[in-house]
């Protein structure tokens, strides 16, 4: 029975730490800079992807060329 309560009691006390953890303002912080961070490379990739690949696929379209002015102004960019 004792060795049930000691583990009980550590069980309740990693809980509390957890919590604690979650509930703390600089954790907060910083994980909300991380995932930020994630969406803003994230985000950045799938741009860059379709900058460069939906020129090649759409052609003939009006999507297509709108994409294709939009490819061709960052180009000119650079």
């Amino acid at each position: 029975m004792p060795e049930e309560n000691d583990k009980l009691i550590e069980s309740i006390n990693r809980l509390e730490r957890a919590t604690r953890r979650t509930t703390n303002l600089g954790w907060n912080v910083l994980r909300g800079l991380f995932y930020s961070f994630g969406w803003v490379i994230g985000l950045a990739l799938i741009a860059t992807l379709a900058i460069y690949i939906l020129p090649l696929i759409g052609e003939g379209n009006a999507v297509g060329k709108f994409i294709q002015a939009i490819a061709s102004a960052v180009k000119s960019r650079n």
